[in-house]
C-alpha cells in the first residue's frame, strides 16, 4: 500500500517540476541579456513560451534576499521591457511569467 503512494506521488510530483522550471519543461530561450541594477549584473534569459529566468551573475553564488528579488524584478524590466509575474525562486533564480504591456495599434 505504501509503495502505491509512493508511485501515484512521484507521478504527480514529475509534471509539477517539469513546469516550474522552463529548461526543465523543454521551453527554448529564446533572448539573452545583461543588465546592470544597483552596480550588480544579472543575466535575464527570455523563454518562447513567455517565461524569464533572471540569475545574479555573482562569481560567489547569491546571498538571496528580498532586495536582491527586487533587483532581479528591475533587471527584467530593464532588460525586456516587461514585469515579471508569478515568480518564484528556484536555487537563486528568480523564474517567472512575463507581463508585457500592450503595444497600442495604430
Amino acid at each position: 500500500m505504501r509503495l502505491g503512494r509512493i508511485a501515484i506521488t512521484m507521478s504527480l510530483l514529475v509534471p509539477v517540476c517539469g513546469w516550474l522550471s522552463p529548461a526543465i519543461a523543454g521551453a527554448k530561450a529564446v533572448e539573452r541579456y545583461k543588465a546592470v541594477v544597483e552596480g550588480q549584473t544579472f543575466k535575464v534569459i527570455r523563454y518562447d513560451n513567455g517565461t524569464v529566468k533572471i540569475v545574479d551573475g555573482g562569481v560567489f553564488g547569491p546571498s538571496y534576499s528580498y532586495n536582491l528579488r527586487d533587483r532581479m524584478r528591475q533587471a527584467a524590466k530593464q532588460a525586456t521591457g516587461c514585469e515579471v509575474a508569478d515568480d518564484f525562486d528556484q536555487d537563486g533564480k528568480l523564474i517567472g511569467k512575463l507581463v508585457c504591456p500592450e503595444v497600442a495599434a495604430s
